[in-house]
């Protein structure tokens, strides 16, 4: 269980997944709602805690995969001919992004976390409602040039973080 391991992880119970981001291959879960200004003055919406996985992760619907994290490599329209300028890195261009924004948008209910469980090896499991997990799995692989597979952190506050990689559990 998680609060043995990663006690930081208590902090997602309850609150809905409101938003996905990703920057590269480098994917944000966001938790909660908060609103932060960047160092242009921009006041962005994001979550009061995220979650950035930087290996492997699926999502999985009725114990179904629903979700790959290999999709970010297929075009967001698969019924199209092969497009030779498709950029996998670009935000919103892949299959992906496309899923992952039509689970959150289209929920009727919020997809609130009401489990997380976590291995000594840094393997996460998240269940949200509606009988879907996002099963976080450093061992299946990570991105090339990260020590840090995966890291918790909240957008309001400096503590309560946590992160696993290569140098195993960092607390913030």
């Amino acid at each position: 269980m998680s609060e043995n391991i990663f006690p930081e992880m208590q902090h997602l119970l309850g609150l809905p997944l409101t938003k996905t981001t990703r920057l590269g291959h480098v994917q944000f879960f966001h938790f909660g709602k908060a609103h932060i200004m960047n160092a242009t003055g921009l006041i962005l919406d994001v979550g009061a805690w995220t979650l950035e996985v930087a290996c492997h992760w699926q999502l999985e619907e009725a114990g179904a995969v629903a979700i790959r994290f290999e999709e970010v490599k297929i075009p967001k329209d698969t019924q199209t001919l092969a497009d030779p300028t498709f950029d996998p890195l670009v935000p919103g261009s892949n299959l992906r992004d496309r899923k992952l924004q039509e689970m959150v948008r289209g929920q009727k209910e919020p997809l609130r976390v009401w489990q997380v469980t976590a291995s000594p090896e840094g393997e996460l499991t998240i269940s949200l409602e509606g009988n879907r997990l996002l099963c976080i799995n450093p061992s299946q692989g990570v991105l090339e040039n990260t020590d840090q597979f995966w890291r918790l952190f909240s957008n309001e506050q400096d503590l309560g973080g946590v992160g696993f990689g290569t140098e195993g559990v960092k607390r913030a």
